[in-house]
């Protein structure tokens, strides 16, 4: 029983309509984007994650900010617009 708990639970996550496996319990801001756009350059202060589909209310992370992982969550990655 306990080699069943050892095993990493996969879930599938949506980050700007693509499905993704993701193996931990946590995702990070900053892994949130690079699944958004691999390899590209982008300015933390300029960029708006959002979720939904997680646990408790949908909210928004910052640079540094993880959030625990829920199979089926929504991740929307987009440039926050600054005037």
């Amino acid at each position: 029983m306990e080699a069943e708990a050892d095993k990493k639970r996969i879930v599938t996550i949506v980050v700007n309509t693509r499905s993704h496996e993701w193996p931990e319990k946590t995702i990070t801001f900053e892994q949130i984007v690079e699944l958004a756009a691999p390899g590209q350059p982008y300015d933390p202060a300029l960029t708006l994650v959002e979720y939904s589909k997680g646990h408790g209310e949908d909210h928004s992370l910052k640079a540094g900010q993880s959030v625990e992982v829920k199979d089926g969550m929504v991740f929307d990655v987009e440039p926050a617009n600054r005037s």
